[in-house]
């Protein structure tokens, strides 16, 4: 007889496996109003926090690839919540910013996956859903290092990122 954490349906990248499918359903059933996906949203909201950022630059803090950030930011382009501009020091480089379309529909999303996060949970007490996001940060430093967070490679005017006006709506 086999040991059940070592079977194919016990294993723990079976069982990670299966949890992020249904939680994949479950947050995609929340976004389905926005049109967007969570990846969409998630860069969304990183442009909300952290203001212009380049695609290049997102791509390194989330480990997606370039082309797949490419494709989820021209989406939030057509959707009317990101546009872009050149980089105000490194005209090259193209910044992505949050229009005030964009802003709201990150302020629905955070709802939505608020809600979505109170169900996913729903079955856990708050010590086993930190214990659980304790646990599953580890498992992901352990194969792509420390998350250092998304981070611009190249500094807008002077230090700070104040200084950087939003762009408005489209």
């Amino acid at each position: 007889m086999s040991d059940p954490a070592t079977s194919w349906d016990g294993a723990l990248t079976h069982v990670l496996w299966s949890a992020q499918n249904a939680v994949h359903r479950r947050v995609q059933e929340a976004l389905e109003g926005l049109g967007v996906t969570a990846t969409q949203l998630g860069l969304a909201v990183h442009l909300d926090e952290l203001g212009p950022l380049s695609a290049a630059d997102l791509s390194r803090g989330f480990h997606i690839a370039p082309q797949s950030v490419g494709t989820a930011l021209g989406h939030l382009e057509r959707l009317g919540w990101a546009g872009r501009r050149p980089h105000p020091v490194h005209g090259r480089v193209v910044l992505y910013a949050l229009t005030d379309t964009g802003r709201a529909g990150v302020a629905h999303g955070r709802e939505a996956m608020a809600e979505a996060n109170e169900a996913v949970t729903a079955g856990l007490s708050a010590a086993e859903v930190a214990r659980l996001t304790e646990l599953l940060r580890r498992v992901t430093e352990g194969i792509d290092g420390p998350v250092a967070g998304v981070q611009p490679s190249r500094p807008l005017r002077g230090q700070g990122r104040e200084h950087t006006p939003r762009m408005g709506s489209a």
